[in-house]
């Protein structure tokens, strides 16, 4: 069921990639029987099936959706293991369809054939565009005033002993350039996987991401490129989680950066994935940034990013001397969810303003703390934080609760 299940979300997934991505605003034609059928033994992963159901649908001159019919041929020969028939579907929906949305889908299933063959050629060939041709030479043009001018008369040079025969000049080797990443495809493979070259970013990501292993000292500056990219933050936001989950040192050390100096939206990505790296170093990155930083989404991931560490000290200093109310009671709450903080949050409530006490009894719920509820519930002065404290105890049902509010109806 789990598998069928898996299947029937990949059918959606590659209709949601699509519609969010702006490319099918006009709204594609209903899906024919055909192709409704053969989406249904792909989610069943009936692979013969759907590519008898996809070969008809794509055949058919009625058939409306042909070129989702061939991707999703693409996708089924892809599956069955039939990579080359797979790879020829993909040049014919590019020939054929050459501005279909599902050409960018058939890219990516490019990248992952070429992955799992181990072209790397061919995934250099999809990220980097091959070198420009040099430019052709210009020959001179002599200027016409020049042109039509008559060579003056030279007068007879007088006798004198035969010239030395002259030393032809040494010819300079070729200079050697450096390699290049991108490579040219051989020919006996090259009808299975030239087609249209993806001029698509994301599709560019993917086939560095397939690399970063095999050659990370060229991947990750092309990526580092992408990723401080400001002028496309969903392409940089991609190519920096590629970044984040690459084992590399340098990798690590451009999502430290872009914490510290990308495009907000990307900075606030870099921030997150900071926060679930095993790096003993990343709390005090952290808080580097939030120290530089007064943009307040990006002091609330930080906080977030601290929780996930379980950084307690560091969200208690933030709790005691942050001047947002929104941020500062965002770090009393996620104190709450440290189990060794509780004492913490008891230093808190006879600190923290007025404004953020009620954020620590709720915090204090959370870490499950009865006996500084009760506390509260007897102590307290305003009538509005005794009754939330006495709320959060009836919440909590503890047997040290229950005996509380018995006593104190």
């Amino acid at each position: 069921m789990d598998t069928i299940m898996k299947m029937r979300l990949c059918v959606a997934a590659v209709t949601l990639a699509l519609l969010s991505g702006g490319i099918a605003a006009a709204g594609p034609a209903p899906d024919s029987k055909r192709l409704s059928q053969g989406k249904d033994y792909v989610a069943d992963e009936q692979w013969t099936r759907a590519i008898a159901e996809f070969k008809a649908a794509a055949d058919d001159r009625g058939e409306k959706n042909r070129d989702e019919a061939l991707f999703w041929l693409a996708h089924s020969e892809h599956q069955s293991g039939d990579d080359a028939s797979a790879l020829q579907t993909i040049v014919r929906l590019e020939r054929e369809y050459p501005k279909s949305p599902w050409v960018r889908l058939a890219h990516s299933v490019r990248v992952e054939i070429a992955q799992r063959l181990r072209r790397d050629d061919v995934l250099w060939w999809i990220a980097t565009p091959p070198p420009a041709p040099p430019p052709s030479p210009v020959a001179p043009v002599a200027h016409p005033a020049v042109a039509t001018q008559r060579p003056r008369a030279v007068p007879p040079s007088p006798p004198g002993p035969p010239p030395a025969p002259s030393t032809p000049p040494a010819i300079a080797p070729p200079a050697t350039l450096p390699p290049s990443p991108w490579t040219a495809l051989p020919p006996p493979a090259a009808e299975f996987w030239v087609g249209t070259q993806p001029g698509d970013q994301v599709i560019r990501i993917e086939a560095l991401a397939a690399l970063i292993d095999a050659h990370s000292e060229r991947v990750i500056p092309l990526l580092k490129d992408i990723a401080f990219d400001r002028n496309s933050p969903d392409e940089a936001r991609r190519a920096l989680l590629v970044l984040a989950r690459c084992q590399r040192p340098q990798a690590h050390d451009t999502v430290v950066e872009v914490a510290r100096e990308g495009a907000e939206p990307v900075q606030i990505v870099a921030i997150r994935e900071l926060g679930r790296m095993q790096d003993v170093n990343a709390s005090g990155t952290l808080m580097q940034v939030y120290a530089t930083s007064g943009a307040t989404r990006v002091r609330r991931q930080i906080v977030t990013s601290l929780g996930e560490r379980a950084d307690n000290m560091s969200l208690f200093r933030i709790a005691k001397t942050e001047q947002d109310p929104g941020v500062r009671n965002t770090a009393i709450m996620t104190l709450g969810r440290i189990p060794t903080a509780r004492e913490q949050l008891r230093v808190l409530y006879g600190q923290a303003p007025v404004d953020s006490r009620e954020a620590v009894i709720s915090a204090l719920f959370t870490a499950r703390d009865d006996d500084e509820l009760i506390r509260i519930a007897s102590t307290e002065k305003s009538p509005l934080l005794r009754q939330r404290a006495r709320q959060q105890l009836r919440l909590l049902a503890t047997p040290k609760a229950q005996k509380y509010l018995a006593e104190n109806p």
